[in-house]
C-alpha cells in the first residue's frame, strides 16, 4: 500500500469510527469495528479497482464489519452508548440548562433504543442516508442493493421509529410494540 493510501485512510477513519459507532451503539465495540475495518481495507487495497469511490469502499467494509460484529455480539448490548458521545457529537456546552441537558439526554437514549430495535438491513439503510448523509443511489452502491430496496428499507425504519415515539408519547415504553 502506499503512504497516498495510508494518508487517504487516516484521513476516512473518524468517518469510519462514527459510522461504526451508529451502527453497534458502543464507543468501545465502535472502535474495534473501525479498526477492524482498516486492518481489511489495507489487506484488500490491491483489490480496490476504483470502480467506486474510496470514501465508498471504506463505508462498504466499515458497515460490513459493523454487522459481522453484532452478529456475532449478543445483541442485549450489555453496556450502553457512551456519554462521550452524548447527542451525537453536539457539545453538551452549548445546552443551556440542567433540564434542557437532562431532556436532551433522555431523548438520546430513546433513540439509541429505538435504533437498537431496527433489523439490521434497515438500520444500516437509515444509518447511511439519514444520519451520514449518502443518497439513495450512493448507499444502493455501499449496501450493493437496489436503489428501491434502500428506499423501501429507509421507509419501514423511519415507520418503525415513528411507531416506537408514537407508543413512548401515548403511555411509555408498555405501548411498544417488538418488531
Amino acid at each position: 500500500m502506499s503512504e497516498k493510501h495510508r494518508g487517504e485512510l487516516a484521513e476516512h477513519l473518524p468517518r469510519m469510527y462514527r459510522v461504526a459507532l451508529r451502527i453497534v451503539g458502543d464507543a468501545d465495540r465502535a472502535q474495534d469495528v473501525a479498526q477492524d475495518a482498516c486492518l481489511k481495507a489495507l489487506q484488500g487495497m490491491g483489490g480496490f479497482g476504483g470502480r467506486s469511490s474510496l470514501t465508498t469502499w471504506l463505508h462498504r467494509i466499515t458497515v460490513n464489519c459493523a454487522l459481522d460484529h453484532l452478529r456475532s455480539r449478543d445483541r442485549s448490548m450489555n453496556g450502553r452508548v457512551d456519554m462521550s458521545v452524548e447527542l451525537a457529537g453536539v457539545p453538551t456546552s452549548l445546552v443551556s440548562s440542567p433540564a434542557v441537558q437532562a431532556e436532551r439526554r433522555e431523548m438520546f437514549h430513546r433513540a439509541v433504543e429505538l435504533m437498537d430495535k431496527l433489523p439490521d438491513d434497515c438500520r444500516s439503510a437509515f444509518t447511511l442516508t439519514q444520519l451520514d448523509g449518502y443518497s439513495y443511489d450512493e448507499a444502493a452502491v455501499i449496501e450493493g442493493q437496489p436503489r428501491g430496496t434502500i428506499a423501501s428499507r429507509v421507509y419501514r425504519a423511519k415507520r418503525i421509529l415513528l411507531e416506537g415515539l408514537e407508543g413512548s408519547t401515548h403511555g411509555g415504553r408498555d405501548n411498544e410494540r417488538e418488531h
